[in-house]
């Protein structure tokens, strides 16, 4: 079995002038039909070294071992509340890929009796190596949570205690934060749960709305737009950024609740990507595509590619951008320039993912009669395949700490797995274009 390694503090491109160009950039048609031609030779795609969705192992100290056992008792008080604070937790622990969840039913604890402390035997028995407690209190219109973290080979007392008062909607979000602490506990950086998904998905003929859903699976919702055509969403300064498509033939960048431009460009506005305080704009003028830098609010454009089909720009956390480009034939992966893409005919969507193991670019590539997500490093080196023989997947996204990589399937949704493609789990049963993962 694979070893992925945990520091653990114990032991398309073809653009055209008119509206119709919507498609084909979002998703090109060799995405779903016959791959696309071009002139550029390349080596194959690499095939899956791990039998995707098996779970991974942990490295601690220097040794591997299983997935940390954790219990996730019900708290102390209102009982739907309790249900929600289990339900939430155990699906982020089960999503980081770092922890198996063990089923209530095992546990021979007397929860009443222990309280907010718990008898170490009694779980140890159950095999659990930690343990998640806590108690809820109605205060007036908010709830007190408090939670806490136990692990059984320290004894009976916690290592993680926190308190939230939080609205009666918001449980949810206290018990992600508490989570994310957690998992800082064990590795010295917190986690990414309660972060939020933006994508761009057909909403009827020719039509194309911007949604929002939470990193569980949880509050899919669309967000207003000026327009039945809305694509490429991305996160920036204060929202979210989407390009637009107005009456009059033209699109343009807009921000989510805000019915004016943030900025008009002559050509076609199709993409943008914020990062270490730029903006990357696609442009498309006269049957090519650009990207375009400047500052966040869009002055001080200027052109960084020279012509042909160039899209998807990301930011990497040191400022590096990464595109595609057809320039060299076939649409690859270039960044700041530089083609780091050699493998396969068609490869798009770029990503950066801050992989505990190492900065990583996530990419989709076309193999045979399908799309599959892949990731390498910067340089283009190191190649790995994280889906295979499981539908076609596409559009990935990182999560701010690297450690849960989401994207679409024909399996029936959006999925999330780790950085190796491994313990895929079905969030969602929804599909869609432009994938992003909102603080990355």
């Amino acid at each position: 079995m694979q070893v992925t390694r945990f520091a653990f503090r114990f032991l398309p491109l073809a653009i055209a002038t008119g509206a119709a160009v919507l498609l084909t950039i979002a998703m090109p048609a060799g995405a779903q039909q016959g791959a696309p031609s071009g002139s550029a030779t390349a080596n194959a795609l690499p095939t899956a070294t791990n039998a995707g969705g098996q779970v991974t192992t942990v490295t601690v100290q220097g040794g591997s071992r299983g997935l940390f056992k954790i219990a996730v008792a019900p708290p102390l008080g209102d009982s739907q509340i309790a249900s929600q604070v289990v339900d939430t937790a155990t699906r982020d622990f089960t999503l980081s890929s770092m922890f198996q969840v063990l089923d209530p039913k095992s546990f021979t604890a007397n929860l009443s009796q222990e309280g907010m402390t718990i008898e170490p035997t009694s779980w140890r028995n159950v095999g659990a190596e930690g343990v998640v407690k806590g108690q809820t209190q109605n205060r007036g219109s908010s709830v007190h949570v408090e939670l806490r973290l136990f692990v059984v080979s320290r004894g009976g007392n916690e290592v993680l205690k926190k308190e939230y008062d939080v609205a009666p909607n918001a449980i949810r979000s206290a018990v992600h934060q508490f989570d994310n602490e957690v998992v800082k506990w064990f590795t010295g950086t917190p986690g990414s749960f309660g972060g939020r998904l933006v994508f761009s998905a057909t909403t009827g003929r020719g039509q194309k709305g911007i949604f929002s859903i939470e990193s569980d699976g949880q509050g899919l919702g669309r967000l207003p737009a000026v327009s039945n055509v809305a694509l490429a969403p991305a996160a920036g300064p204060g929202g979210v950024y989407y390009a637009g498509g107005l009456t009059d033939g033209s699109y343009q960048l807009f921000k989510v609740g805000n019915p004016a431009a943030v900025l008009k460009h002559a050509g076609l506005v199709f993409g943008v990507a914020f990062g270490a305080g730029k903006m990357a704009l696609v442009i498309s003028q006269n049957g090519q595509s650009d990207i375009w830098t400047g500052s966040p609010d869009g002055s001080n454009l200027s052109k960084v590619t020279n012509g042909g089909l160039n899209t998807h720009p990301a930011f990497g956390p040191g400022g590096q951008l990464a595109y595609v480009s057809n320039s060299g034939g076939n649409p690859q992966i270039y960044v700041d320039g530089k083609r780091q893409s050699f493998r396969g005919t068609y490869n798009m969507a770029p990503v950066w993912c801050n992989d505990p193991e190492g900065l990583k670019i996530l990419f989709m590539g076309r193999d045979g009669a399908s799309w599959d997500i892949f990731s390498s490093d910067p340089g283009g080196g190191n190649v790995k395949r994280l889906t295979q023989d499981q539908g076609s997947n596409t559009y990935p996204a990182c999560s701010p700490d690297g450690r849960m990589v989401a994207f679409f399937s024909t399996r029936g949704g959006l999925f999330i797995s780790n950085p190796q493609g491994q313990n895929q789990q079905k969030i969602a049963s929804v599909t869609g274009e432009s994938l992003r993962w909102e603080g990355n």
